[in-house]
């Protein structure tokens, strides 16, 4: 049968001798057996194999890595996080680009209207935080500033007093800082993400907003910086021993189980000592 002959010269079915020849007249003849029983044998495949490769580092340096490297960048991080929260970058708003709009008659007086356009985050944080506050400047090129003026609040209660434009808008009355001359009025109002300042025509222009704020409840406090400093470091510690287990490099893991638990001894001797006084 045709199909039997196919089978027959199937790779398993043939000869299990083998010549291995060069020249015609050669002598030198291989001969034996191969072992084809597979059938006990479990091979894997690239990608599918349970077999453990070993890191060509060595240990010392794997658990020096763990020990000195990892706690010196989690250090570096916490230092950065701790300056951002320090600084209060994300507890503010600001502006220095203020556009100019039509003018407006309060009390039968006409101010000049300038618009500072702020990030579509001020108008979900504004009014919003124990306290806070907005500040409105005019500034010469050396920094120092020609007049400066603020309104504040706790939450929505806002401490300074209001006037209402000719056109039945709200404006808040700032208070001006550090001895100003006697004939500068400044108006403010907020409105959704845009700061609208109004002053008379021959105040000098406002050059900068910024909004400040402090308090609870809010993403951009400085707490939750903190506490993201805090929980890097356990976290690090669980997820760099298991992975350290995981990948065959235990002295990467002890390294990282060591600083652990050296801090945690520490941290608890510090506590002890701060509970008794010492």
């Amino acid at each position: 049968m045709e199909e039997d002959k196919q089978a027959k010269d199937l790779p398993s079915d043939r000869p299990s001798s083998i010549f291995i020849g060069g020249p015609a007249k050669a002598e030198n003849i291989l001969s034996g057996s191969i072992n084809q029983n597979n059938n006990n044998k479990n091979i894997k495949y690239w990608g599918n194999n349970n077999i453990d490769i070993s890191s060509q580092k060595s240990p010392w340096v794997w658990f020096l890595i763990g020990l000195i490297l990892i706690p010196l960048v989690l250090s570096i991080i916490s230092i950065l996080i701790i300056s951002i929260s320090e600084f209060n970058i994300l507890n503010e708003e600001y502006s220095n680009y203020a556009e100019k709009s039509e003018d407006v008659t309060i009390d039968s007086e006409y101010f000049e209207v300038y618009i500072f356009d702020l990030s579509s985050r001020f108008e979900s944080i504004f009014a919003d935080q124990t306290f806070w506050d907005l500040n409105i400047e005019s500034s010469y090129k050396d920094g120092s500033y020609e007049w400066s003026s603020y309104i504040s609040g706790n939450g929505a209660q806002i401490h300074q007093n209001q006037i209402t434009d000719e056109e039945g808008m709200i404006w808040y009355v700032t208070d001006i800082h550090d001895n100003p001359p006697e004939d500068i009025v400044v108006y403010v109002r907020v409105v959704e993400d845009d700061v609208y300042v109004a002053l008379k025509s021959e105040t000098p222009r406002p050059t900068y907003v910024h909004y400040y704020f402090e308090g609870d409840g809010n993403p951009g406090d400085s707490d939750i910086l903190f506490y993201v400093t805090c929980m890097i470091w356990p976290i690090t510690v669980i997820v760099g021993a298991i992975w350290g287990f995981r990948t065959n490099r235990k002295p990467l893991a002890y390294g990282i189980l060591t600083w652990g638990i050296l801090a945690i001894i520490l941290m608890t001797l510090f506590s002890f000592a701060w509970f008794i006084g010492l």
